[in-house]
């Protein structure tokens, strides 16, 4: 058990985010560790290609992606702790960062931690997630260029993916649990005037096929089970940021508990930064994580410097 290592920045989190902030970190002449619960790539090695990330031409997979951020940082020789965060005293000096393996300091502290979807709970999710089970048409609509999908959902974020799926997908089912949807008209009016999408009202998924890759789903309608046969199926129920190791209202948050930081990442707490998808932003992607981490480790520098 380690305890009280202290660093110049101390990272949550080792996505794009966590570690592009780590590199920027090593070229600022800072002290930096990464504490990561799952694997380094975060969420992104769980896609079966990443196509939309500047140098890979060909695209990537989301696996051989994090394995190379991990042989980055291997190089820089940045300690990565795969440990899963208990607690973060942010207003002490330094902070105190309390995890499975151990306890950490640091004079600052980026938090980039991430987001998680809220799952649907139906049989064949988690087993197929990355296999045609997505959370993001933005990152993974063209994978399904001339195939059937299914999106279920009825809010904003719904009808936003259903409108860009339909640049790619030769046949969309936009699946719905109520007789109308809760997103803005603009938005209803876009996605019903679609030719190709289908849309199934007071409906639910019951099931999700597939051995290695999706093949179809089950679905009540009316009563009444259906079978779709589809490749693709994308899940809006909503985001939550992966947070429950902060203390309600310790930190500046929106109303969906995102976190709030000015354009230096700067969050409400002196020295606290905050970077990625966890963060209040407009765009969640990998190229934006990355630029979020490298602003807020020059900021820390910047910040511990001065």
């Amino acid at each position: 058990m380690e305890n009280n290592q202290q660093y110049d920045l101390v990272i949550l989190g080792g996505g794009p985010a966590g570690i592009t902030a780590a590199l920027y970190a090593v070229r600022a002449g800072l002290s930096s560790m990464i504490i990561e619960q799952m694997t380094v790539g975060g969420e992104i090695v769980a896609t079966d290609r990443l196509d939309n990330f500047p140098a890979f031409p060909e695209g990537i997979s989301g696996a051989e992606f994090g394995m190379l951020l991990q042989q980055q940082m291997e190089n820089l020789n940045v300690p990565i702790k795969f440990a899963q965060v208990e607690k973060a005293a942010l207003d002490k000096d330094p902070k105190e960062i309390v995890t499975s393996a151990g306890t950490y300091e640091g004079k600052t502290v980026l938090i980039a931690t991430g987001t998680e979807p809220n799952l649907l709970g139906v049989d064949g999710e988690l087993g197929l997630r990355g296999r045609g089970v997505s959370y993001c048409a933005t990152c993974d609509a063209a994978f399904f260029r001339g195939k059937e999908v299914a999106v279920v959902g009825g809010g904003n974020a719904a009808l936003e993916e259903t409108i860009f799926l339909a640049r790619f997908a030769s046949k969309i089912y936009l699946i719905h649990r109520r007789d109308r949807f809760r997103g803005v008209k603009g938005l209803q009016d876009k996605v019903l005037a679609l030719p190709q999408v289908e849309v199934l009202w007071n409906s639910t998924v019951s099931k999700i096929e597939g051995e290695n890759k999706v093949s179809g789903l089950l679905i009540v309608q009316d009563g009444r089970e259906r079978r779709l046969a589809v490749d693709g199926f994308f899940i809006y129920a909503g985001r939550k940021p992966n947070s429950a190791f902060l203390d309600q209202g310790m930190i500046e948050t929106d109303e969906r508990g995102f976190i709030i930081t000015n354009e230096k990442m700067e969050t409400s707490i002196t020295g606290v930064y905050a970077a990625g998808d966890i963060r209040h932003t407009f765009l969640r992607q990998v190229i934006t994580a990355a630029s979020d981490g490298a602003v807020a480790a020059t900021a820390a520098a910047q910040h511990l410097y001065s």
